[in-house]
């Protein structure tokens, strides 16, 4: 968890302390970019192995793949 708010980047903004307003920012986004990829994991995991799946499709390969290929 981030120990700043938006509140406190936005202060450090006005007051122009631009390095801690990066730093609270970073802070900040860092942990929103954690939150979607633990959001995204779940969303994954729940949906992986209940995922349809066409295991009747057949795949045509082109091409006699036998080795008794005529030159």
């Amino acid at each position: 968890m981030s120990d700043y708010t938006t509140q406190d980047a936005v202060k450090m903004a006005f007051d122009g302390n631009a390095g801690g307003f990066r730093n609270a920012i970073n802070d900040i986004l860092m942990d929103k970019v954690k939150d979607a990829v633990e959001l995204k994991k779940i969303q994954v995991a729940s949906t992986f192995m209940s995922a349809e799946t066409d295991s009747e499709e057949e795949y045509e390969i082109e091409g006699d793949t036998d080795g008794d290929q005529e030159v």
